[in-house]
């Protein structure tokens, strides 16, 4: 990224700090302006419809499909966008005091992204409240108030609360505890089994393991070691309680 006077590559490890050019001294940027911001999504299509997301900042999240274009507003500085396609990802800083159009090109098969950025010309004075009215806004798939943890929780990507091996049934393996989910791994087998919390009715006691009530009238029993027992029973009846209330 480069300073838009003196054209000096700015230090990637300052960048969101810097308000001045350490170079020139020219501010990088005028504080209080609203630009927009164009995603083309390509790529080769396919029969799944296999969306991109684009991640703003860690608060705003769009999802893409080939031939479509993602619109959104940032205030002037410096801001980071993360596209995700499978298990790819990449991220560019942009150092926003114009309007940008970014081409993200992506495999829907590979995975692979690339993106090329081009500043539009002539837009360096920003937007004001009728042109962002007038705009054709994207509206967000999930607006995340508590930045990145909020993104990994819908991802899968948080870590657990507890890990333990149970058994359900028949089978054993590890029961992972999230905040918003619980996911049972049975030994030599890759499939995981997910419980989202909004799912449950209810956790009942069940001879030392817990009977999760699903909708359907679908039971899912683990067995849970004693001396977590009543710790594990209460964070999941206080987890599940706080997500159906919400």
């Amino acid at each position: 990224m480069n300073c838009p006077k003196c054209e000096e590559s700015l230090p990637s490890n300052m960048i969101l700090r810097l308000k001045f050019c350490p170079f020139c001294g020219e501010p990088l940027f005028q504080a209080g302006k609203h630009y927009l911001i164009e995603v083309q999504c390509s790529g080769q299509r396919d029969d799944n419809g296999t969306v991109m997301m684009v991640f703003v900042d860690e608060r705003q999240l769009f999802e893409g499909r080939p031939g479509e274009i993602i619109s959104f507003t940032v205030s002037s500085g410096f801001h980071i966008l993360k596209f995700r396609h499978k298990i790819r990802n990449k991220q560019i800083s942009l150092l926003v005091n114009a309007n940008y159009e970014i081409r993200a090109s992506y495999n829907t098969i590979s995975g692979l992204i690339e993106t090329t950025v081009n500043r539009v010309q002539g837009t360096a004075g920003g937007m004001d409240a009728i042109a962002i009215a007038n705009s054709n806004l994207s509206v967000p798939v999930m607006v995340a108030d508590e930045g990145q943890k909020s993104f990994d929780v819908l991802l899968g990507e948080d870590d657990p609360e507890y890990e333990i091996m149970v058994s359900s049934g028949l089978q054993e393996g590890v029961l992972k505890i999230f905040s918003e989910r619980c996911e049972f791994t049975p030994q030599g087998k890759l499939k995981k089994e997910t419980t989202q919390y909004k799912e449950v009715l209810a956790v009942r006691k069940k001879m030392g393991s817990i009977d999760m009530l699903c909708e359907g009238n679908v039971h899912k029993v683990y067995s849970i070691p004693k001396d977590i027992y009543n710790e594990v029973l209460a964070f999941l009846n206080n987890r599940i309680e706080a997500v159906n209330t919400r």
